[in-house]
């Protein structure tokens, strides 16, 4: 699963241990650091966060229908993971935040409660319900948006998003203009206004790899199977800007559920497969399709133009890994695009040297994505690609589900 927790939630261990009192003193800190490197620096403006903090809702709609057709795609998802393989289950860590903090949407999405998900749901990038999804750290939910968000944290919400800009400039080769980073105010975003355009957490980010992973694609509309795609941060930039092209999500019931809601409603136009909508194993043609995790092994041979993965497998066991590479061997057409942590890409290396994956590596670099939190990243960029015998079998028309 894509978790925003390893760029804007450096703080995950100390909260989960309860010790908030560490991750005030780091935001202090950090706030601190911020306010010096960017000395002299016209973006450095608070106002911009005050106007950012500043609520944004979308006009009323009713949304129950959608939410239904949500509510049931959940149950169905569910069910099927309760008899899933470990490879496909949730990790300790999103035990954890299932457990601290996603109850209530849990509890809402269980039984239909229509109402109480509309409210989470149009208000998501302020609610615990999408916690380790945005940019909040974790467990600072009043402290952001109480009555009144602390200079600290204004700081800290400044400096990150700053910085964040800088990394992406670098990255892209400042290809781009501040403007491509807006998005929908679908949910309520909070943010940094810069230049008029409110700039989210992890915007920079989830622009960045949507474009890594459109260039790996080829001039013809491609199919791109994500893996642990979040609320769709990644996936509304790709969508956007590469029309055409379908995309296929992996990830938990609960995630799955409010990228549902997001992407449905940023492309109205497009066609969507929610989980259980088809006979099992069936795919029809559809712009995006949201499945969970344990779907992955019906995707098949060569149905996929690239694997995309954002931190998803950096937290899996070596035997998970293992599971979700052969599935990506075989179905892979072109290549599997991995960012993650240095261990996720040595345990890769590994399989595809002892021959055991249909896959092999072509580059890899290392990125500096929240150096600024840490001082020193362990976070690398590996770009694989399916080999002949991978490909031997070509369907390109042949996705099942």
């Amino acid at each position: 699963m894509l978790k925003i927790k390893h760029l804007s939630h450096p703080f995950r261990t100390a909260a989960t241990a309860g010790n908030l009192v560490a991750i005030h003193f780091r935001i202090r800190r950090f706030g601190r650091f911020s306010r010096r490197h960017f000395q002299g620096d016209t973006r450095y403006d608070l106002t911009g966060v005050v106007r950012g903090l500043s609520p944004r809702p979308t006009p009323c709609a009713d949304d129950a229908s959608l939410l239904k057709r949500i509510c049931t795609a959940y149950s169905r998802a569910v069910e099927r993971q309760r008899t899933a393989p470990s490879a496909y289950q949730p990790t300790g860590w999103w035990r954890q935040v299932r457990s601290q903090r996603l109850a209530p949407v849990l509890s809402a999405l269980e039984t239909g409660d229509i109402r109480a998900l509309q409210t989470m749901y149009a208000n998501f990038f302020r609610d615990p319900c999408a916690t380790g999804l945005v940019g909040v750290p974790f467990g600072m939910y009043k402290g952001y948006f109480g009555r009144r968000c602390s200079s600290a944290l204004q700081h800290y919400l400044l400096g990150d998003i700053l910085h964040g800009l800088d990394d992406w400039r670098a990255q892209t080769r400042d290809r781009f203009a501040l403007f491509h980073l807006a998005g929908p105010d679908i949910g309520n975003p909070f943010g940094v206004v810069l230049d008029d355009t409110l700039i989210r957490p992890g915007a920079a980010y989830h622009h960045y790899s949507a474009d890594c992973v459109s260039t790996c694609l080829d001039s013809s509309a491609g199919t791109v199977a994500e893996i642990g795609g979040g609320y769709g941060g990644m996936a509304y930039y790709l969508l956007r800007d590469r029309p055409g092209i379908t995309y296929i999500n992996f990830d938990v019931p609960e995630s799955i559920a409010l990228a549902s809601y997001y992407l449905i409603k940023a492309f109205p136009h497009l066609t969507f497969q929610l989980y259980g909508e088809e006979p099992s194993h069936v795919f029809t043609p559809a712009d995006v399709v949201l499945l969970p995790l344990c779907e992955m092994p019906h995707l098949s041979p060569a149905s996929v133009d690239v694997f995309f993965s954002s931190h998803a497998m950096s937290d899996l066991s070596a035997s998970a890994i293992d599971a979700y590479l052969q599935i990506i061997s075989r179905a892979a057409r072109r290549h599997f695009l991995y960012m993650g942590n240095t261990r996720g890409a040595e345990s890769i290396r590994s399989l595809a040297e002892q021959g055991r994956i249909g896959i092999r590596g072509t580059q890899t670099r290392s990125l500096g994505w929240n150096t600024h939190q840490h001082g020193t990243t362990d976070q690398v960029e590996c770009l694989y690609a399916a080999t002949a015998a991978a490909c031997a079998d070509r369907h390109p028309a042949g996705l099942a589900i």
